[in-house]
């Protein structure tokens, strides 16, 4: 998973991290954005990359940093590039990805489409059809749609109209439209991954971003109660180290285990933080509080099963069974 978030700085180290200048979205004269890499299976982490605030994700390190064939990328849109996906393709490597608002489009005769037109005239209940998408890549790959439920669509369509608001756009009629589906495109085959498993994957991309709320939640990255800019960034470079302390600590105690909360497991890390700080000198005793925290956290910090909109653990492990 590749995805990347932003932090707002003091104007004077504009010079160091260039913001984007607007009013919005960390839009200051500075800013930091940090690029992360995330493997789901086994909690790898590459990353946080710094870079400016005003840095394009598709120009980002990671985005052509290399995987294994056989590897299934995830990215936000920030990274959507069809020249990468069909490199990736040539690679061996598999992608699955939100289609960009805007991409041309060609059904299996090669002929230009409407994405709304063509979704409407889709059988009912999910679609999953070949397409090329690009003028100039005419990339081919699997169409995966599906319709959300009308309270989803309506909560999406709010968010599109109070962005419309603030930032002083007209509404895009296609994007309103789009608002109750759920579109993916990606160029693993059929055989390798069905409807069901495609949307339930395609969810997994939040994972990244609940690791971000993680880290400005409850590692308070973005915070400081100094005025002086230095300080400040210093403090960010500090906390950044720590959660990547945390997130290792987090990968030996409970990663393996998905019905964990990192929540509430990082609280119990933190909890062990200063008796770790003590015994680093000691090896074996490092040791010993880390086996502490292994035990503590395998009898707690537990996701609550739902019925209702269950976590994504619950979904995986279901494709699991079903499989």
């Amino acid at each position: 998973m590749l995805d990347a978030t932003s932090l707002g700085l003091p104007d004077a180290l504009a010079e160091v991290w260039q913001g984007c200048g607007g009013k919005y979205d960390h839009g200051g004269r500075a800013g930091l954005k940090l690029q992360v890499q995330l493997n789901l299976l086994n909690g790898q982490l590459t990353g946080p990359v710094p870079e400016g605030g005003r840095a394009s994700d598709q120009r980002s390190a990671l985005q052509t940093a290399p995987l294994a064939p056989g590897t299934l990328r995830l990215a936000d849109l920030g990274y959507f590039c069809l020249a990468t996906y069909a490199d990736l393709t040539r690679q061996g490597i598999y992608w699955l990805s939100r289609l960009e608002h805007g991409t041309k489009l060609y059904d299996a005769a090669c002929i230009k489409r409407s994405l709304v037109e063509f979704l409407k005239q889709q059988p009912k209940g999910p679609v999953d059809v070949a397409v090329q998408v690009g003028v100039n890549e005419r990339l081919a790959c699997r169409l995966i749609a599906k319709r959300v439920p009308p309270e989803v669509a309506a909560q999406r369509r709010e968010r599109l109209r109070q962005k419309a608001l603030k930032k002083g756009h007209r509404l895009d009629k296609e994007r309103w439209a789009l608002a109750a589906w759920t579109v993916y495109i990606t160029n693993v085959p059929v055989a390798m991954l069905s409807v069901k498993e495609a949307l339930v994957l395609g969810r997994c991309r939040w994972q990244i971003e609940l690791l971000f709320k993680l880290w400005k939640n409850e590692g308070h990255i973005d915070e400081s109660r100094s005025a002086k800019p230095w300080r400040i960034l210093c403090e960010v470079y500090a906390k950044l180290l720590g959660m990547v302390v945390q997130h290792w600590l987090l990968l030996i105690s409970c990663w393996s285990r998905p019905d964990r909360s990192l929540v509430k497991a990082s609280r119990a890390v933190r909890a062990h933080a200063l008796l770790l700080a003590k015994r680093l000198q000691l090896a074996y005793m490092v040791c010993a509080t880390i086996e502490s925290l292994q035990l503590w956290l395998a009898n707690g910090c537990r996701i609550n099963k739902r019925r209702r909109d269950p976590p994504t653990y619950q979904l995986l492990s279901r494709l699991s069974k079903a499989g």
